[in-house]
């Protein structure tokens, strides 16, 4: 069971940063939401960057990133 504590510990690492980025407080990231992010980070992105970025990371295919989605991409993506 190692690999559902990972996920957990994964979700509660990244939540306050998800909470900070989903600017309209419906539990998901958008498109228009990872660009501000980029955006206040210093690196702005194009919208056609964002969209492969969300398709990266959305693996419900809905369009936007759920909490365990941006927890599971933030784990990938560490150190890159």
């Amino acid at each position: 069971m190692p690999v559902v504590s990972d996920v957990n510990d994964a979700v509660q690492e990244y939540a306050p940063t998800f909470r900070m980025v989903d600017l309209d407080g419906d539990g998901f990231i958008s498109v228009e939401e990872l660009k501000s992010l980029m955006k206040a980070l210093g690196q702005e992105i194009s919208h056609a960057r964002a969209v492969e970025v969300m398709v990266e990371a959305d693996g419900s295919r809905d369009g936007k990133m759920s909490l365990e989605e941006f927890a599971a991409f933030m784990t990938r993506n560490a150190g890159r």
